[in-house]
This record gives structure tokens, sequence and C-alpha cells, in this order.
């Protein structure tokens, strides 16, 4: 008797200690009948599909072990359908939305890092709405009062959000959702938050330090800490090669690049001195880059009789993509690349951090524009020409 009463002992401790090395997400997905759901797992370099469930009554449960850490997860219906969660540790949280749109429907129960990860969502797409009827308006107008305007409020509104990020980050330096924000992309995938940038670098480097602190064995905390390590260093050797070189600067006011073309030829951007130049940064292995040289082609064309050059770098490593790249797409400028890749020496000196890239530098040698495209570039151009 004492025997039975000792192994239902252990059955009942055993059970409840299960149940406390789970944790959970349920709830409910109105009109999702017959439809499949899926539990993924979003780790640092690949999403992985760590369960799914066919969903009868608009009800579904996951129960798995037990997280290490806060962890971002997926629950998806389709590709273009699904939430975003931050779960911790043992939670049981618990998702109501309806099955046509999940994103804007979802409500949460029982995770606050969810609650965290669903308001920067809704900021961001709030954001990027507003950014791109600026952008629309600035488009569609030729009134440079209301264009300056228009970036002065465009400037605001993301200086707000950056402000909203970094004080959330400052109260909050444990938790992972000021990691996902700090990532978000616009519309456009330009990076709201930029490392590179002085006052955004704080935010990365309070929340890199606060995390691996804090969970010391967190690969993405881990990640944070060194990208953060890596951009100072990067902008120190950045720092030290522009003092290095300032006397290369001629007296115009820019600094002057040497580099081989396809033909093996080395050609200075000096040598277009006395000509409007567009200093050009691209690749052939970016899709962005190169749609923006099409546009500098018809400018380059328009203008050329004006006095339009454009001495282009090429970030490659391969010439034969990219004199492929040139001959396809019928390039007419100087075209230059010393093929080091992403440590291409030219880009180095004029600090480029991400393609396209130009600057434009005026008959007198001064840089008169820096990273300025399609329409904006086609404004420019006309002021000055």
């Amino acid at each position: 008797m004492k025997q039975g009463l000792f192994l239902l002992l252990i059955i009942i401790l055993t059970g409840a200690c299960t149940s406390k090395d789970k944790y959970t997400v349920s709830g409910h997905i109105e009109g999702a009948k017959d439809k499949v759901l899926y539990l993924q797992r979003m780790d640092l370099n690949e999403t992985v599909t760590v369960d799914s469930v066919k969903i009868k009554n608009g009800d579904f449960e996951f129960k798995q072990e037990r997280l290490a850490e806060p962890t971002f997860l997926i629950l998806k219906l389709s590709t273009n359908n699904y939430i975003t969660l931050l779960a911790d540790t043992t939670e049981t949280v618990i998702v109501n939305a309806d099955a046509k749109n999940l994103e804007t429907t979802y409500q949460l129960r029982n995770s606050i890092g969810s609650v965290y990860i669903q308001m920067f969502n809704k900021r961001i797409r709030k954001l990027n709405k507003e950014l791109n009827t600026l952008v629309a308006k600035y488009k569609a107008s030729s009134d440079k009062e209301l264009k300056a305007e228009l970036e002065a409020e465009y400037d605001q509104k993301l200086q707000a959000h950056k402000a909203f990020v970094g004080e959330f980050i400052m109260e909050n330096p444990r938790s992972f959702a000021g990691y996902y924000a700090l990532f978000q992309n616009l519309d456009d995938n330009s990076v709201v938050l930029d490392v590179y940038n002085k006052k955004d670098q704080v935010y990365f480097s309070t929340l890199a330090t606060s995390l691996n602190l804090y969970f010391p064995e967190s690969e993405r905390a881990s990640h944070l800490y060194n990208y953060v390590l890596g951009a100072k260093v990067q902008q120190q050797r950045q720092k030290f090669t522009n003092d290095l070189l300032a006397s290369s600067a001629s007296e115009s006011g820019y600094v002057d690049i040497e580099a081989p073309n396809i033909q093996g030829d080395t050609i200075k951007l000096s040598s277009l001195e006395g000509k409007t130049i567009i200093v050009n940064f691209w690749a052939s292995w970016d899709e962005k880059s190169v749609a923006a040289n099409r546009h500098l082609k018809k400018m380059h064309t328009k203008y050329k009789s004006k006095g339009l050059e454009v001495y282009s770098i090429s970030l490659d490593k391969s010439k034969v993509l990219w004199e492929s790249a040139i001959k396809n797409e019928g390039y007419n400028w100087i075209d230059v690349s010393d093929l080091r890749y992403t440590n291409s020496f030219p880009a180095q000196l004029y600090n480029v951090k991400q393609l396209p890239a130009n600057y434009i530098i005026s008959p007198q040698g001064e840089i008169i524009g820096k990273n300025l495209f399609g329409n904006r570039l086609s404004d420019k151009l006309t002021d000055i020409l």
C-alpha cells in the first residue's frame, strides 16, 4: 500500500514538473476552419518550423519544451499572413485573431514581450504609411518651398520614431523587444536606426551591453554585441584613414580617387575637374544600384552636353560579372573598381555604408549633393545645369 502511494506521488510530481517545463501558445482564430497553423522559431540565421496543427473549430494549442531565453516565434497561416511573438521560458501565450488578417486583428494575453512586438509593428506600419504619403507628395510637387517642408516633416517623423525606440531601450534594457525594434526597416528597405549614426549607436550599445550581461549564453545577444563592436572598430579605422589621407584632398574640397577601369588603365577622379561630376557607387550584384544606374544613364545622356560626367566605382569582386553588367546595361561613362568587394578603398574614403550611393561635385570642386536618386537627382541636375 505504501509502495503504491509512493509511486502515485512520483507520477503526480513528474506530471507537475513536466507541465512547468513547457511553454504554450494557444488561442482561437476565427475563420480558420480546416486550415493549417504553423509555429516557427526565428533563430539568428534561419526560421525553423517547430510544429503545425490543423484547425477544426478555430481553437489551437502548441506545447513545447521550456525556452532557455526570450525567443522570437511566428504563428503563420501562410507566407503573408502571420504574426510575430516574443515568448519567454514557460509562458502561456494566448492569441485570438481573425484568419483574414492575423497581423491587424490579433489580441494577446500573458506575454508582455509579444505585446511589445505588436506595439512596434503597429508603429512601423503607421510610420511607413505617413512617410510614403510624404514621398508621394514630394514627387508630385514642383514647388521648392513645399518640398523643403515635406523633407522637414519626413525627418521629424523619423526622428520621433527613433526617440521612441531609444526611450523604450533605456527603460527596458533587458528586453529582446528592443533588439527587434533596432532592426526594423522602412518599406524601401532602408534602416530606421543606423548603427553608424552617433546618436543611434547609443541605443545599440546600451542594449548590446545589457543583453550580453544578462544573457551571456545567448547567440542573439552575442551577435548584437559583436555587431556594435564591429561598427565602432570600422568607424575608428575610417577616422584614421580620413586623417591619414586628409593631405591628399584637393584644395577644391573632395578626396581624389584613382582606380583601374575594365581595360586596366588607372583613371583619377581629378581628371574630370571643371565638369559637374556624379561620383557613383554601385555593384553588379546589387539590384537597387543597377536600377538606380538606369535612371542615371538617362540623366547622363540628357546633360552630358552641358558638362555632366559620371565617375562610377563598382564594389565588385568578380571582373567577369562587373564587365558583363557594364556591357549589358550599356554604360558609357568612366567605371572603375579595385575588385575588393565591400572593402573597396574608394568606398572607404567616401564612407559608403550602403548601395547605391553617390556624391555630386561642382565644376568648382565642391560637394553639392549626396545620395540623391530618382526625382531628387533629376531636380538637382535641372537646378545646376
